[in-house]
């Protein structure tokens, strides 16, 4: 198991790098990384990541633009001597927000629900949180604050894009943040999906019909009640059009 440390304080480093030795030698502890850039660098180019553990603080800089470019599989742990960022950091989903100095029960608690997380392989991949079945991707997994929850996609109602961000809305009314895009989502996603717009993802199983609207363009209905209003553009119209086909 890959563990990397983003931490300035190498005092603290050697004492996380203690405890995770202590609880289990196996494991490849690296760093400490203590610039932006180093973090960076090494996430872009490493696929192989299990769990991070960082400071807020790495220099004059914060942590999170960094964070942007996580593997939603990854868990964090947030070790740091700044109290006053603890709700953005769990914006990212950290599992553990503890505030130096640390108790060392309290780190080993962390680590040990982090290994938890990160052995819900075999659903989780080093390209991303997704499982495949066969050669057909057909669920994924999302990151909670309770933990970790795998998402099938016969049970998914849309995916929207609202302020820079990316929403899974199921049918059974939850909804869950992902730090993937729209196109990225629609790559891994299948043929049976479709952006329909520059804010939705559609399953064709979920529409019920389209209606049309002024100027060429074409309202999407889906299944169920609160349809979100989904305008496909007269541009894009002919494309959705034949996509609907396929049912």
């Amino acid at each position: 198991m890959k563990i990397l440390i983003f931490d300035t304080d190498v005092q603290n480093y050697h004492f996380i790098h203690n405890v995770l030795v202590d609880y289990d030698e196996r494991y490849e502890v690296i760093g400490p990384f203590t610039t932006i850039e180093q973090c960076r660098d090494y996430i872009l180019r490493h696929k192989d990541i299990d769990i991070i553990i960082t400071d807020v603080m790495l220099g004059n800089d914060t942590i999170f633009d960094v964070l942007n470019i996580v593997p939603s599989y990854v868990p964090l742990i947030f070790v740091t001597s700044h109290e006053e960022f603890a709700l953005r950091a769990f914006e990212y989903y950290s599992l553990s927000y503890l505030v130096k100095p640390v108790d060392e029960s309290y780190l080993v608690k962390a680590i040990s629900k982090a290994v938890r997380l990160r052995k819900v392989s075999p659903l989780l991949t080093p390209q991303g949180s997704w499982s495949n079945v066969g050669e057909e991707q057909s669920r994924m997994v999302v990151r909670t604050f309770n933990g970790e929850r795998i998402i099938h996609f016969s049970t998914i109602r849309y995916i929207v894009s609202e302020q820079k961000n990316t929403y899974i809305k199921l049918l059974d009314g939850n909804s869950y943040r992902i730090d993937k895009t729209l196109d990225e989502m629609t790559s891994q996603l299948g043929e049976r999906f479709k952006k329909v717009n520059r804010k939705y993802i559609v399953p064709l199983e979920q529409v019920l019909g389209t209606e049309r609207r002024e100027n060429g363009k074409l309202l999407i209905l889906l299944k169920g009640k609160n349809s979100p209003n989904i305008i496909v553009s007269r541009t894009r119209k002919r494309e959705v059009c034949e996509w609907l086909k396929m049912s």
